[in-house]
């Protein structure tokens, strides 16, 4: 990846509750810029440049060039606060980078050769669908593909498989054994049943006690409401 979005940032301030959600109520997000050569610094970005950077391919790990107070900082977005219910980006923090000192990120892991399985019917159970990787920053990837094909029952993939997938000089931040992905044996309705019996599932949805009413509650506008 070497592909860096442009976003102009301005210092905040004034700090507080009541001057974020101002801040938000006019297109702006929050945030703070730190790490290599700068200060903590809070700042607010415009929402919609800042939803577009972090939305290309190279998703969460997009390379920033944020432009304040003069300067321009390589920068990744961190720590993205969301609304709990509306899942609009409420903060966000600006990591300052040097472009020749590693950095970890979460790259994703893309699955290929689903197709192709071996003929016993094996069944693709993924349990990482990132691994941790630490790169320089020009040379993150947008993504690791790790081929499935001619998998069969039993056959498992673990993050060692991908170790040809990374730029030159790359690791992976994590144990190389972990499994990423394995194949399973189909399970029975019977099997099922009886895991989600274990589990506390009910098989059946419960039966509603009374009758519905026939006319809508007294809080709920009518048709002739306006």
């Amino acid at each position: 990846m070497s592909d860096q979005l442009h976003i102009v940032a301005e210092a905040r301030t004034q700090l507080g509750k009541g001057a974020t959600g101002r801040l938000r109520r006019t297109g702006r997000i929050p945030g703070i810029v730190y790490g290599y050569r700068v200060d903590p610094t809070p700042v607010h970005v415009d929402a919609l440049a800042l939803y577009h950077a972090l939305h290309t391919e190279a998703g969460a790990n997009a390379l920033i060039r944020l432009e304040f107070d003069g300067e321009t900082h390589l920068t990744v977005a961190r720590d993205v606060q969301r609304h709990p219910v509306k899942g609009q980006m409420q903060h966000v923090d600006f990591l300052a980078v040097d472009k020749d000192v590693q950095i970890s990120v979460e790259v994703p892991v893309n699955l290929t050769g689903e197709d192709d399985l071996g003929d016993d019917s094996g069944v693709v159970n993924q349990i990482l669908y990132t691994v941790p990787v630490l790169v320089k920053p020009l040379d993150v990837p947008n993504y690791l593909e790790l081929s499935i094909a001619g998998l069969e029952i039993g056959d498992v993939k673990r993050v060692e498989d991908l170790a040809g997938m990374l730029p030159a000089g790359a690791e992976f931040d994590i144990e190389p054994d972990r499994t990423i992905v394995t194949i399973n044996a189909p399970i029975s309705e019977e099997a099922l049943e009886a895991l989600e019996e274990a589990a506390g599932i009910e098989a059946e949805e419960p039966e509603l006690i009374g009758e519905e009413p026939d006319e809508a509650p007294a809080d709920e506008p009518t048709d002739d409401e306006g």
